[in-house]
């Protein structure tokens, strides 16, 4: 019996050791997904990589696509895709939050709910939609870009896929 609980506390303490280690080789500079301190609540510009998107965690990479969230008390928060901002509303609820997407046709930051929006792009995500600020043909507006993304209505859907290449 003794032999079990000295074997069991040199494995606890081993691995606490390990995570001490670890812990102590981490730099604040590791993943980050906000900044704070953006009262002029302006689109920041950022690097790709440099942030990781705050609802799927992967890397930032398209600046194309970017999306950011900048709360009333100036906390940015970075997207990699138009339909991750909307997901992750769905689970959280900042009290009158300021959303811009950079518009593919003209590379400016409007609001997203100013925006007209594909259902076919390549989008970092795969979800189809793609921030414009010029109406086209197939273009569709904010609420119901929403409402499919919400619905999973995106390209990751066979025939939603289908019938967006079938028209």
């Amino acid at each position: 019996m003794k032999k079990i609980l000295i074997s069991l506390l040199s494995i606890i303490t081993g691995g606490a050791i390990v995570v001490i280690i670890f812990l102590s080789l981490a730099t604040e500079s590791g993943v980050k997904y906000i900044e704070r301190g953006n009262v002029d609540k302006k689109p920041l510009l950022i690097k790709p990589k440099e942030y990781q998107c705050s609802e799927c965690n992967m890397d930032i990479e398209d600046m194309r696509y970017l999306v950011e969230l900048i709360r009333e008390d100036g906390v940015t928060y970075f997207f990699d895709d138009v339909g991750c901002v909307i997901l992750w509303l769905k689970n959280h609820s900042p009290k009158n939050p300021k959303i811009l997407v950079k518009t593919r046709d003209t590379a400016e930051w409007i609001d997203i709910e100013s925006s007209w929006y594909s259902r076919v792009d390549n989008t970092p995500m795969g979800y189809g939609f793609a921030p414009y600020r010029e109406k086209r043909d197939g273009f569709i507006p904010y609420k119901e870009m929403r409402l499919l993304m919400l619905q999973g209505k995106t390209l990751h859907d066979p025939f939603v896929k289908k019938s967006l290449y079938h028209q």
